[in-house]
């Protein structure tokens, strides 16, 4: 928006506005600034979580440019966790997310037996298209993709679960031994 008015009324009125809707407004020193003589106000509904925001920039005629914007941080979705390549138990913690030229890791710790773990991703990946490798407990395999499922125990009551995916059949499984035991 283009306003004839000037920044430092214009940024009054919004906060006034802001407070006026029940909306928390931060103190001045809590609101972020921007280094280029623009000013920033941001307003918090608290019961919703959305934030309002209103950045002022001084124009050269007196006149101030205003960018409005609102986010909605209920509907915030960790951006990594849209790209994994096999879900987590709904408790899973201490997410770790590694990419490497012929693999992807997704390593984490829940708070669940190994039995159950096992159970959770057999569920999971066979709806998902997955199925066991014949003769196999941890290592799942589609078209051209194949998954291991590795834990052990952890600290506290925690499991620590470790996934590592590849796109194609470039690795074989390990030989089955002691190495090979899922716990």
């Amino acid at each position: 928006m283009h306003a004839k008015e000037r920044m430092d009324d214009l940024v009054q009125r919004f906060a006034d506005a802001f407070i006026q809707a029940g909306l928390h407004l931060p103190p001045g020193h809590e609101q972020p600034q921007l280094a280029s003589g623009a000013v920033m106000l941001t307003a918090i509904d608290g019961h919703r979580g959305i934030t309002y925001t209103v950045i002022f920039q001084p124009r050269p005629d007196r006149t101030t440019m205003m960018y409005l914007g609102e986010a909605n941080h209920a509907l915030r979705r960790d951006p990594a966790a849209a790209g994994d390549f096999a879900p987590m138990p709904p408790q899973a913690s201490q997410v770790l997310r590694v990419n490497s030229e012929s693999s992807r890791t997704l390593a984490f710790h829940v708070p669940l037996s190994g039995e159950a773990v096992d159970a959770f991703y057999a569920q999971a990946l066979t709806r998902a298209g997955w199925r066991l490798e014949e003769g196999e407990t941890s290592f799942y395999v589609r078209a051209g993709e194949e998954l291991r499922v590795v834990h052990e125990p952890g600290e506290g009551n925690q499991r620590a679960v470790v996934l590592v995916y590849r796109g194609g059949r470039s690795v074989p499984p390990p030989p089955p031994g002691p190495a090979a035991v899922v716990r």
